[in-house]
């Protein structure tokens, strides 16, 4: 209970989680999170999932992306217009 009232909250957590992934952030800022995630899991989750994502889409050649963007065939094209006309 002592350290969840002496660590930022959750909502705040998240906020410099991200920051952290942009800037390095000051020491003190870095123990208080890491003493964050001895009481919260899920903050710890979203961490690894940020840098899961950021892993992810360094993977993926830029050149490689704009090529799939045309990829679909007209006949999956109509499809999925079919498919996402609203239905009366």
């Amino acid at each position: 209970m002592f350290i969840a009232t002496h660590t930022p909250k959750c909502h705040d957590i998240t906020r410099l989680i991200s920051r952290s992934m942009d800037s390095p952030l000051p020491l003190r800022t870095r123990l208080a999170l890491r003493i964050h995630y001895l009481i919260c899991v899920w903050c710890e989750r979203y961490r690894d999932q940020l840098i899961l994502l950021r892993r992810a889409l360094k993977a993926v050649p830029e050149e490689g992306a704009q090529k799939t963007r045309g990829a679909m065939s007209p006949d999956a094209r109509t499809r999925l217009k079919i498919a996402l006309q609203p239905k009366s």
